[in-house]
């Protein structure tokens, strides 16, 4: 351990170390959650002579998707506010009279905002300058990252959004959007984007009752027949859920973008009947047709925090290694890369796993002590407006919606969530009655964890007042 770390250590209130204030004894025994299955922090930032109060500060645990607040804050000090990532369209061969003989080359970095929309605004741009037909492939260039896991192994759900794996190209974060409603008594199915290639199986079940919980009685799944994908939908839908709409996976990422692209191409005006093509090998120095930039990185954090987006938080951090580093971006090469830059800011990170840059990880872990310093660090950045507005209002947007809605802190906090199987976790900042500014941080692990909500509502309506 440096000296630097060390000061830190010895400039932590002794609190540290000392017993829990009454008030939060009280609550804790409220709950009745295992003593060693949470822990909590409050600092207050304002008024430093205000005692800190933390439990379980040294213990690792899973936080989910706290993680993305490293993410952010590392996007944010590496790749700087103004960053915005390039899609270039490109052409080997030749254009002869509105004819590419040739190859279209699309080399996406990573812009997991990438969507329909604006392919089929880049394609009508690129028909403007007067190519309309194609006589090559569209070949893919995915050389910005290295070749990632394929394997969806976090559960049992792959065709789920929040399990879309990193990738340098994205159209609408890799998934499809389906819209279920009722229609003269039958349940209907519909896709966006329609394909050709796509097939839709409705073997669902109209039921009566309240609708609670409708994602998990249906099931899904796909089948491959030829050249189409059926996608087989099965379960029960209550009549009373209405219209409801719901993103799957379902195609692999290069068939997806090449499908979508085909069809935008001819139903603009143009004329491409060629095959997919996917390199490894970096296609830059052909010739350039139209970039697509991104909006600023700073706008890209709100969606990462705000909506707690795993795919965009994981190609952003393989962003971070593909700009700032030259090693291969893999995630597998984050953990070192994170210990470095905590090391470089002075940070504890003893015993901190950090698998990817969602915290969609059984494996990641943290302590809330590095996290607490870290979020000190942020606070004092001159960047910190930037990370602060990306986090969800209590109340009022977000992950934070529909919670907190009646409670005294409404509207006071901006708090990150995080949620998985046996997870529940909450940090942020909190304007307490008093105008100081605290930091909050609360994370279980426990087979209950997703019944804390009302407990990590109590502590922090304690570090309000």
């Amino acid at each position: 351990m440096n000296f630097f770390r060390i000061l830190i250590l010895c400039l932590l209130p002794f609190s540290v170390f000392a017993e829990l204030p009454l008030e939060y004894k009280k609550i804790i025994k409220k709950y009745k959650f295992p003593s060693n299955s949470f822990t909590f922090a409050v600092k207050n930032l304002t008024n430093t002579a205000e005692p800190l109060i933390i439990h379980n500060e040294k213990k690792l645990f899973n936080s989910a998707s706290l993680i993305k607040i490293i993410s952010t804050y590392i996007a944010i000090d590496k790749l700087g506010p103004q960053f915005k990532w390039k899609s270039d369209f490109l052409y080997n061969g030749k254009v002869v009279n509105g004819t590419l003989k040739g190859d279209l080359i699309f080399k996406g970095r990573g812009d997991a905002t990438f969507t329909i929309a604006k392919l089929e605004d880049s394609i009508r741009k690129i028909q403007r300058k007067g190519i309309k037909k194609i006589k090559g492939n569209l070949i893919l260039d995915l050389s910005y990252f290295a070749m990632n896991s394929k394997e969806k192994n976090f559960d049992n759900d792959p065709m789920r959004a929040y399990n879309v794996l990193p990738h340098p190209i994205v159209i609408q974060s890799n998934t499809m959007n389906f819209v279920f409603s009722i229609e003269k008594n039958n349940f209907k199915i519909e896709s966006n984007p329609e394909l050709d290639n796509i097939e839709i199986q409705n073997n669902v079940k109209l039921t009566k009752g309240r609708c609670i919980d409708w994602r998990s009685k249906l099931n899904y799944g796909t089948e491959k027949n030829n050249f189409k994908t059926i996608i087989i939908f099965g379960g029960k839908y209550s009549r009373n859920c209405g219209v409801k709409e719901f993103d799957l996976s379902v195609l692999e990422e290069n068939e997806y973008f090449y499908r979508i692209f085909k069809k935008l191409w001819n139903t603009n005006g143009g004329e491409f009947d060629g095959n997919l093509d996917v390199s490894y090998i970096d296609q830059s120095d052909s010739k350039i047709l139209y970039s697509h930039i991104s909006r600023p990185l700073s706008e890209i954090v709100r969606d990462i925090n705000k909506y707690s987006l795993n795919l965009m938080a994981r190609n952003t951090m393989l962003t971070v290694l593909a700009e700032d580093t030259d090693s291969l971006v893999l995630e597998t090469s984050l953990n070192q890369y994170v210990h470095q830059w905590f090391e470089k800011k002075d940070l504890i990170h003893e015993g901190l796993f950090f698998e990817n840059g969602a915290g969609l990880s059984r494996k990641s872990f943290l302590t809330s002590e590095q996290l607490l310093l870290l979020m000190e660090k942020i606070y004092y950045d001159p960047l910190m407006p930037e990370i602060l507005a990306s986090f969800p209002i209590s109340g009022i947007d977000g992950t934070l919606k529909r919670r907190m809605n009646y409670s005294s802190f409404k509207k006071s906090g901006h708090f990150k969530t995080g949620s998985m199987r046996e997870v529940n976790s909450i940090a942020g900042f909190l304007l307490d009655k008093n105008k100081d500014m605290k930091i909050f941080i609360f994370i279980i692990n426990d087979i209950k964890a997703k019944e804390s909500h009302n407990f990590q509502e109590a502590l922090i309506s304690e570090a309000f007042k």
